[in-house]
């Protein structure tokens, strides 16, 4: 019978961030300057590790919890010892702080190696559990990544398991519904997306993990080669604070007048953008194409296009037309020149900068689609136009990977979105999209044709195939981006790099991620954080297909029943009604957004859907096909109602293309009114029956 691997996090109190929490230099987090706890979703699948074994019916399996962290991570391992596990290991030493996924899945897979050799003397019978994603990175990347070092499979967003027969049959997520799995070969790797069974610590087994000598080992006990910041395939380039909202934030005193902006809105003309995201960056030129050879208005860092622009006006004073007419003794006169504003090492460092014009990548921009059961997912479409806008701007084409069974009629929908190739890889053993399968089949696509840039839609499939890719590819990748520009780093001789920006730490601050040591930049979307682009099926491209050496053995998941529809929920209606936490209650959001929803169904002609945040979701106000943000799914209505929402900047991220933001909430403090266009301060409960009311009446006085 199976042993069992839980991968638990100690992670920051994301609720109690402070300014000075994270390196100024770095963008990394102080965690000795923050209250810390262990991850939410990883007491999840310390509790899911439990229920397989006892639903198993064996108890020689052993349970043994594995951290990496600072020496203060032992209170979360003395978390999983009160509850059910048997052994734990802390994997803490210097050498290992500072690392990005890459660099954290290598040393937990080694040190699993270990787990395997050692304490179960061999047995290739177990299973790797972990929760998702942690709430300070929120990436869901390093599992796949521990299964991709370990060559293992990776089943993920799994909700529920059963034993029949001798094997497991896992629920998991998919885009649109779930499926019934078992997997085809052990050893595993599973994510847990929700289980809620938790587990309760008893009073013995507490005093037991209080006194119990945990296994502490460094890094020269596992010997991992990625480690570190060194290690590390990104680099962190800046931290900041979310950016201010352009909503207008006016705060309605009455219920009435709140109904009359809601019937005004629905009854107008769409405001086409309103509610758009961002204004358009002015697009990237390369530095060849530049009206002059000193222009480097498109640096990073704002700091570093001013201080390029003040050497170059040095330069045009002096005459100096072209960066190869700079000497030594030139450098040196600008230098003593500019010593009280620029460090000497930074003035050598701009003025090479100059000379760097040759873009750090080569190759094309690529998407890798996604199918659904009624064909392209709306975010393949979403990333093809967004590829265009980063291939246009480099001068080169766009790419779309296409993997599955049948799928070559989807090629025209792609064109029309704006890929000028689709490399089309048909297999029937793609057909259902497995995993490993998939990033086999992809990952060779990729070393064979070798893109610059590869973007995944964040979707429950995308979160596992792009970490194995990456992964297998030694290549850095990025999750859930907001931003995707085209950027010079010339003091470094970097030019034309992606410049990913995403939200970190339960959206306290936003981080701006770089690439390094890789032969490809890899970024996951959430889908609709982009614009759809406009469809011109007038296009055409060229059709490259590529056949991927796959076999039966690269098979790992046996799916045995899928589900679409039912707790799906429409998010392309005119009106989204979401409640939050501060609904209190299952009951609650069942009369209080069920009412809603059908008031605005009876009194406007239009489509109408629920929604909810991460809290409401976890609290199981309602399942998790309907939670909205960055976290579930990013929307676009007409209207967007928040009851009961603080407004988490991932939530409000999710939600920022929506026309109109109206939101209801008790607390007069709620970030949510920041994020809107109008707000109540007001409890839900309260504020429905009055408001469904009014909305009626206007409607009846409208039809009158």
């Amino acid at each position: 019978m199976p042993n069992y691997i839980v991968l638990v996090k100690q992670v920051p109190d994301v609720s109690k961030i402070t300014d000075n929490a994270f390196d100024p230099e770095t963008g990394n987090l102080i965690r000795n300057k923050l209250s810390n706890t262990i991850n939410e979703l990883d007491t999840k699948a310390l509790a899911f590790a439990h229920d397989m074994r006892r639903k198993s019916k064996d108890r020689s399996g052993k349970i043994i919890a594995l951290s990496m962290g600072p020496p203060m991570a032992e209170d979360v391992l003395r978390y999983t010892l009160g509850r059910c596990a048997d052994q734990a290991i802390l994997l803490t030493d210097r050498s290992l702080g500072g690392a990005d996924t890459y660099a954290t899945a290598n040393p937990l897979a080694c040190s699993i190696r270990k787990i395997v050799e050692e304490i179960f003397e061999g047995d290739e019978n177990y299973y790797v559990i972990a929760g998702m994603q942690s709430v300070d990175g929120d990436t869901a990347q390093v599992p796949a990544q521990v299964a991709e070092e370990l060559q293992i499979s990776c089943a993920a967003c799994l909700t529920d398991c059963r034993y029949e027969n001798g094997e497991f049959i896992f629920t998991k997520i998919i885009s649109g519904g779930s499926q019934k799995v078992s997997l085809i070969n052990t050893p595993a790797v599973l994510t847990v997306a929700d289980f809620e069974y938790p587990l309760y610590a008893t009073f013995e087994r507490t005093r037991w993990a209080k006194d119990f000598k945990l296994l502490t080992w460094s890094n020269d006990d596992i010997k991992a080669p990625n480690i570190g910041s060194k290690g590390s395939k990104t680099n962190v380039i800046q931290v900041f604070p979310p950016e201010k909202t352009t909503r207008k934030q006016q705060k309605v005193e009455d219920v009435r007048e709140l109904a009359e902006i809601i019937s005004e809105k629905l009854a107008g003309e769409d405001q086409a953008g309103a509610g758009k995201q961002g204004s358009e960056e002015k697009a990237y030129v390369l530095p060849t194409h530049r009206a002059s050879s000193f222009d480097r208005s498109h640096e990073g860092k704002q700091k570093e296009v001013n201080d390029f622009t003040m050497l170059a006006e040095k330069l045009e004073e002096k005459g100096i037309a072209h960066p190869d007419e700079i000497t030594d003794e030139l450098t040196e006169k600008l230098v003593e020149e500019c010593k009280d504003s620029l460090p000497a090492k930074a003035v050598r460092e701009l003025i090479q900068g100059f000379s760097y014009v040759t873009p750090m990548y080569e190759g094309e921009v690529w998407v890798v689609a996604e199918q659904t059961e009624d064909g392209l997912h709306a975010g393949t479409l979403e990333l093809t136009g967004e590829a265009r806008k980063l291939a246009d701007s480099l001068d080169v084409h766009v790419g779309v990977v296409l993997a599955g069974h049948h799928v070559e009629p989807l090629k025209e929908e792609l064109f029309a979105a704006g890929a000028d190739k689709v490399y089309l890889i048909e297999d029937p053993l793609l057909e259902d999209s497995d995993p490993c399968a998939s990033r086999k089949a992809i990952s060779s696509c990729i070393e064979t044709y070798r893109p610059q840039i590869v973007l995944f839609a964040a979707t429950p499939l995308g979160r596992v195939i792009a970490p194995m890719i990456s992964y297998r590819l030694s290549c850095g990748l990025t999750a859930d981006c907001t931003q995707l520009e085209i950027k010079d780093k010339s003091r470094k001789g970097e030019i034309a790099v992606l410049m990913q920006t995403r939200p970190a730490l339960g959206g306290n601050i936003m981080a701006t991620i770089c690439t390094k040591d890789s032969s490809c930049q890899m970024a996951t979307v959430r889908p609709g954080v982009m614009k759809k682009p406009p469809m011109d099926y007038s296009g055409k491209g060229e059709v490259v297909p590529f056949k991927a050496e796959l076999s039966e053995e690269d098979v790992s998941l046996n799916i045995i029943r899928t589900e679409y529809g039912g707790s799906g929920a429409d998010f392309d209606a005119d009106v989204i009604v979401s409640g939050g936490k501060g609904m209190l209650s299952r009951d609650n959001y069942e009369r209080y957004v069920g009412a809603m929803c059908d008031a605005l169904k009876d009194c406007f002609d239009i489509t109408v859907e629920r929604g909810a945040s991460r809290s409401a979701v976890e609290q199981g106000f309602i399942d998790r096909g309907h939670q909205v943000g960055q976290t579930g799914t990013s929307v676009g209505p007409r209207i967007y109602l928040a009851f009961g929402i603080s407004g988490a900047i991932q939530h409000m991220i999710g939600v920022a293309n929506s026309e109109t933001i109206i939101a209801v909430n008790s607390d007069p403090a709620a970030p949510v009114f920041e994020h809107c266009d109008y707000y109540m301060v007001a409890k839900a409960e309260k504020v429905i029956p009055r408001l469904t009311e009014e909305l009626t009446n206007i409607s009846k006085s409208v039809e009158v």
